[in-house]
């Protein structure tokens, strides 16, 4: 019998699966059990993998011999939802309107593997015997870094064995226009102080001492050129360039600027390139930004101090062929450089992984290029389009960590679009692209 998509994503939706939040334990535990429960249903063995800080749901039916195995992922956490008083609605209740969905993980990434589950749902109880063999791996740590993945990896090398893996969170263009991503970038993610004098001072002492928050806006700054190119010596150095097919496929995005535009909700892009388009940049390009910044008084009203610290948070994409260690080590020679003697300065570095790149045209696992013939045909026939080959501008540590650890290349396919809001208020999904999704799907694993 077919599973009702809504209800099973309103029932996981509800479950605060808050990975960087310590009140949210109830929740992530209430995500597995609702996972592994669904598994369970199906008769497919399911069970917690503890490591780190959150566990691993790891499934797998009965491995049948002569048959490819396809290793599905996706993770169970999400974003913190701390900005609720933006939000139309309760971010962990799903609700309904103009043939979307809204929710903390609607897309990102609850919804979007959802479509997978459905779709096997929708085989077995229909008795249809698949021709695949199929693992899955929902992990609880990909939106704090999927910082305990490399000791499940290792640990669990014989059961994770597979000709591919299987990913289904990155975006495509529109609900017309599906990707095939090729890269994801990489990241490096950390938090910075400085500090001053020993405690907060009256403000009556400014004018001769230097003030934190100055020094870090200073800092923060100085990591940029006017043309906004990341200045950190020998950042760009091992930058690959797009291949000639890569920016070929570009050209059928030709009109993407202007929905960007729209979807982002701004009038203007500042392009550190002028080689560059803003879907190009976005997919070419290494970026620092600065995703936080805190120091003084945050209370109501004034309070009249001079701070003894300032932090920031900021976080690096990186392209194919950069590497997240050395790139640590270059922002630190460089802030450090650049921190006043006045100040002592603390990095504190909290996520990295290196850039994804799945060549396409030179592949030779046969399983893997078979798989990629039925995802075009499937695509084009569900989607109305064939599929278009890209590079992602976000990252999924566990994607780089497949292919360094296991040796596995990833298929992934975008159920996300621009206008999801993914990591921010009033996230949603549309409702025409997971029921599709679901749709090829079941063409994908039954055709094999």
């Amino acid at each position: 019998m077919k599973m009702d998509l809504k209800k099973f994503l309103t029932d996981y939706i509800a479950c605060k699966s808050v990975s960087s939040d310590p009140s949210s334990e109830s929740g992530m535990a209430d995500a597995r059990r609702y996972l592994i429960k669904f598994f369970s249903n199906l008769a497919v063995k399911a069970k917690e993998v503890k490591v780190g800080k959150h566990a691993v749901v790891f499934a797998q039916m009965e491995q049948k011999p002569n048959r490819p195995t396809i290793l599905v992922y996706g993770h169970y956490d999400v974003q913190p939802a701390d900005d609720g008083e933006l939000w139309t609605n309760d971010p962990f209740v799903l609700t309904e309107q103009d043939g979307r969905w809204y929710g903390r993980g609607a897309s990102d990434n609850k919804g979007c593997h959802s479509a997978v589950l459905m779709a096997i749902h929708d085989l077995m109880t229909a008795k249809q015997e698949l021709p695949v063999n199929l693992k899955f791996v929902l992990e609880g740590e990909e939106e704090i870094g999927s910082r305990s993945m490399p000791q499940f990896l290792r640990s669990m090398r014989d059961e994770l064995a597979a000709d591919f893996a299987l990913v289904v969170d990155t975006c495509s263009l529109d609900e017309e226009n599906i990707v095939i991503t090729t890269g994801l970038r990489g990241i490096v993610g950390c938090e910075i102080e400085l500090k001053g004098q020993d405690n907060d001072l009256h403000s009556g002492y400014g004018g001769c001492l230097l003030n934190p928050i100055q020094a870090l806006v200073d800092l923060c700054s100085a990591l940029h050129t006017n043309g906004g190119l990341v200045n950190v010596p020998d950042f760009y150095d091992d930058v690959a360039p797009p291949n000639d097919w890569e920016l070929e496929q570009m050209k059928r995005c030709l009109w993407l600027d202007d929905e960007l535009k729209t979807a982002l909700g701004i009038k203007y892009f500042k392009l550190p390139s002028g080689d560059f388009s803003a879907a190009e940049t976005m997919r070419f390009l290494p970026t620092l930004e600065f995703n936080g910044i805190r120091g003084g008084f945050q209370g109501t009203g004034i309070k009249t101090i001079i701070p003894s610290c300032a932090s920031a948070k900021i976080s690096c994409r990186l392209v194919p062929n950069q590497n997240a260690e050395k790139i640590k080590n270059l922002l630190a020679e460089r802030m450090t450089e650049l921190c006043p003697k006045e100040m002592s300065l603390a990095i504190k570095f909290e996520q990295a992984s290196n850039p994804y790149l799945f060549d396409v045209r030179n592949n030779t696992n046969e399983t893997l290029l078979r798989a990629i013939k039925i995802t075009e045909s499937g695509i084009k026939s569900t989607f109305g389009n064939p599929p278009i080959y890209l590079r992602e501008g976000g990252s999924i540590g566990l994607v780089s960590m497949l292919k360094e650890i296991l040796g596995t290349d990833s298929l992934l396919i975008g159920l996300s679009t621009a206008r999801d809001n993914i990591h921010a208020p009033n996230e949603s999904v549309g409702i025409a692209m997971l029921e599709k999704g679901r749709k090829f799907f079941r063409k994908f694993f039954s055709e094999f």
